[in-house]
Order: structure tokens, then C-alpha cells, then sequence
């Protein structure tokens, strides 16, 4: 005989919540994806710009860094872009230049020329 008083558990608002949890979570990993996918330094929207002082900063694959045909150390790129405080810095950066060679001379740029520089690119195939 089946007692009409027995304590039951009722599993509706668990699988509820279970099912709320599930679409978090499957929303929040659909949207974290890495934030920096860099491929340099192909552009098919290059822009050949001319006329303006340039400043040119070379960076080679090895982490050289280049200006006017010698090479120059971290250390003195403040006083290289000092000696033009007017011109545009333009960085000519190797794709296969280390990561945190193109940063060291972009945190410098970013206090001598006011965050004013352009990186070139090559035209991308299109």
C-alpha cells in the first residue's frame, strides 16, 4: 500500500538551474577565444604615403634593430628619436622578428613621438 504522505524530492527547479548552468558555460567558451592572432605584415589595404619627414626604424628577423644604415641598441633608441622629434617614425619589422624586440621599440615610440608611428606592410595577395 502506497502512503499518499511520502516525502518526495522534486527534481524540476535542479534540472533547471543544471540546464541554466550548461548554457553559461557554453556561451563563455564559444567567446573566449585568444585575444591576439597576429599574422605580420601583410596588408591588402596598404597605403603609400609620401611627403612627410620620415624617421625610419628598421627591426631584422635576428632583433637588430637599424637606423639610417647603422645599428643602434635598445638603449639609444631614445636619443635616435630625439634627433627628429618632428618626423613620423616609420618601423620596418621582419615577420619573423621576436615578439619582444617589435614591443621594446613600440613602449619607446610610444613616449618619444606621442604614439605616432606607422609599422609598413607589404601589399598582401589578394
Amino acid at each position: 500500500m502506497l502512503d499518499e504522505d511520502e516525502p518526495s524530492i522534486d527534481l524540476t527547479p535542479l534540472i533547471d538551474v543544471i540546464f541554466m548552468l550548461l548554457i553559461f558555460f557554453i556561451m563563455t567558451t564559444t567567446f573566449s577565444r585568444p585575444v591576439l592572432d597576429i599574422l605580420l605584415p601583410a596588408a591588402d589595404s596598404a597605403e603609400q604615403q609620401r611627403g612627410q619627414q620620415e624617421q625610419i626604424l628598421s627591426i631584422s628577423a635576428d632583433g637588430s634593430i637599424h637606423y639610417e644604415g647603422r645599428q643602434v641598441s635598445k638603449e639609444d633608441l631614445p636619443a635616435v628619436m630625439d634627433e627628429r622629434p618632428e618626423a613620423r617614425l616609420n618601423l620596418h619589422v621582419d615577420r619573423k622578428t621576436p615578439f619582444e624586440k617589435f614591443v621594446d621599440v613600440v613602449d619607446v615610440a610610444k613616449v618619444k613621438k606621442g604614439g605616432r608611428f606607422v609599422i609598413s606592410t607589404q601589399q598582401g595577395s589578394k
